[in-house]
């Protein structure tokens, strides 16, 4: 039997791979949630904006695990791996909000629902935190006609992508549909509802538990194996190695869930797969969407390529000549395939 701990995307697409790929053994899923595994990127805009119902962010109908021999067991807590009971054993626990007090955190479906009903009866909010989370409630409190304060710690809004010049469109934007900016802050004017989105944290402790090593995150191979044979982790939680890097990484976002999920799935229906792709992520606000394409760390230099004021744009950073990652908006699919060629050759190449 495969037990997996933790019933998010990375869960859903490991189950769905590998019944693809013509796996057969039986398959637990243990979940907290109280739903089925569902998408997160819709509780921060489209359903937190009231555009879609919680049943449209579900990977799947509930039904669908029992018609794919999948046991899901929601709103229930494994105290140890051994609970598993499994010959294979995925750890797939996510992570949860770092949280203030007299905070609101956004991170569950139900947290989205509360943030929405709790956004029709305030007419002000202060919303903490300059990343994805801070960035993506601000532009959906404003939609819902709340005045929003961000603040934000660092001089600029996704300060950790060293981009300036998406954060500098992204300043104008903001402000342009009436958000006030407070940058290098940390005072909170008061308001009717404050939102935190101010990081989250691996849900290591059932791998630490049990003796496996734990890093950032719960350390694997790029087959996603921890040192114990029999014993996974993929998504959030894992502190994965990237071949094309040739380091380990940890990323907290839906393209990597998707994928490591997917990966496994294959793996363990017997494909010779591992990780071998390079890394994405995506954030939209006020309609206009960016991503990330690689990891940026130890770059030293940057190339721009049009403006993100605009509807185009490429930011390049190169480390030793070679290009390595870049930020982008606009492009077709075309061009993001040949984007991310000419990432893979240039982190294959520098030493």
């Amino acid at each position: 039997m495969i037990g997996i701990i933790g019933g998010g995307l990375a869960a859903a697409k490991l189950v769905e791979a590998y019944r693809e790929s013509g796996g057969e053994d039986e398959i637990t899923i243990w979940s907290q949630d109280p739903h089925g595994p569902y998408h997160r990127p819709p509780l921060s805009k489209r359903l937190l904006r009231g555009e879609s119902r919680p049943e449209d962010a579900l990977v799947h109908p509930v039904d669908w695990y029992a018609e794919n021999g999948v046991q899901l067991r929601l709103g229930e807590k494994l105290s140890s791996l051994d609970d598993a009971q499994a010959g294979t054993v995925v750890i797939a626990t996510g992570s949860r909000p770092r949280t203030l007090d007299g905070t609101l955190a956004l991170r569950t479906l139900d947290d989205s629902l509360e943030l929405r009903r709790r956004a029709g009866e305030a007419t002000t909010a202060t919303v903490i935190g300059g990343g994805f989370v801070g960035c993506e409630v601000t532009a959906s409190l404003t939609h819902l006609g709340v005045q929003v304060t961000q603040v934000v710690r660092d001089p600029m809004v996704f300060a950790p992508l060293q981009a300036p010049p998406l954060s500098e469109a992204l300043h104008d934007t903001f402000r342009a549909r009436g958000v006030e900016l407070r940058l290098a802050a940390t005072e909170l004017p008061p308001a009717d509802l404050v939102v935190a989105g101010i990081g989250v944290e691996p849900n290591v402790e059932l791998a630490r538990d049990a003796g496996l090593e734990v890093r950032s995150g719960i350390v694997v191979d790029e087959r996603f194996q921890t040192a114990r044979a029999g014993i996974y982790a993929i998504g959030d939680v894992a502190e994965f190695y990237d071949p094309l890097y040739r380091r380990h990484r940890r990323i907290e976002h839906w393209s990597n869930a998707a994928y490591h999920g997917t990966t496994l799935g294959r793996i363990l229906a017997g494909e010779d797969a591992r990780y071998d792709t390079v890394s994405s992520f995506f954030s939209e606000e006020f309609g206009k969407s960016f991503k990330v394409f690689g990891d940026a760390s130890g770059h030293d230099s940057t190339s721009l390529e049009g403006d993100f004021h605009g509807d185009s744009a490429v930011l390049r950073f190169a480390a030793n000549g070679h290009v390595i990652a870049a930020v982008l908006t606009g492009q077709d699919e075309a061009g993001e395939e040949a984007l991310q060629a000419e990432i893979r050759a240039g982190a294959a190449a520098v030493e």
